[in-house]
């Protein structure tokens, strides 16, 4: 199990789900996340810490951190390994999550109020400023498509997604992100919103649709370059 668990945060790491520099998630919303013991977890990031990509740090601002040890040189076999056997399961999940998304989308563009439209539009031309730090990209990320699923108004919509995130993102809830993918992930943000904003619901569920691909794309590229070394 600590392996395993291991092996899950080093290619969370490889596939982008936790970049350079950012903070973990505690270990009890680890386990939680997880499903497993915290004493599992701690073991965990002893491990991955051992091959250098996290490190910890004491004090009010502490925690567990990303380094930027390139994981392709300490742990490719871990990251290959862990992509070869999710993927092939993930591959009906992912194509379940855009269906799900993309009637997200579309109730959003049926729905959204003004105050909605003028929040959307916020936070579209706030993700587009993060530039390459992809942390900030992701958590800009979490707020515009949690502004969209509000816009759809209903609960068991935002739940779903919520779950299909979690399952999607080998249990870490963390959206992967990557240099190479930010534009593509821009110009279907900008798509995206540009639909619910003009309330074009046939647009937004097909845009939709097509972006939350996009995840599974990332995972396939990082499996790409851990069977490359």
């Amino acid at each position: 199990m600590t392996e395993d668990v291991a092996n899950r945060l080093v290619t969370a790491i490889a596939v982008g789900a936790f970049s350079p520099g950012e903070r973990l998630p505690s270990e009890r919303e680890l386990a939680t996340r997880l499903e497993v013991s915290r004493v599992t977890v701690r073991q965990a990031l002893l491990r991955v810490n051992e091959l250098g990509l996290v490190v910890a740090k004491r004090g009010r601002n502490g925690g567990t951190f990303v380094t930027t040890q390139a994981w392709e040189d300490v742990a490719p076999a871990e990251a290959r390994r862990t992509l070869e056997t999710e993927l092939p399961r993930l591959k009906d999940l992912f194509d379940y999550r855009c269906l799900v998304e993309g009637l997200i989308a579309r109730a959003a563009a049926e729905r959204r109020t003004p105050e909605q439209r003028t929040q959307l539009q916020e936070a579209l031309a706030a993700f587009a400023t993060t530039g390459e730090d992809m942390a900030l990209a992701r958590a800009w990320d979490r707020r515009l498509h949690g502004l969209v699923c509000a816009a759809a108004a209903n609960p068991h919509l935002t739940a779903l997604s919520a779950h299909l995130t979690a399952a999607a993102t080998l249990g870490f809830g963390a959206e992967p992100y990557e240099p190479e993918f930010f534009q593509q992930a821009l110009h279907e943000h900008e798509e995206l919103v540009g639909a619910v904003v003009d309330g074009a619901a046939e647009r937004a569920q097909e845009i939709a649709r097509g972006h939350f691909a996009l995840t599974y794309l990332t995972m396939e590229r990082s499996l790409q370059r851990a069977a490359a070394r």
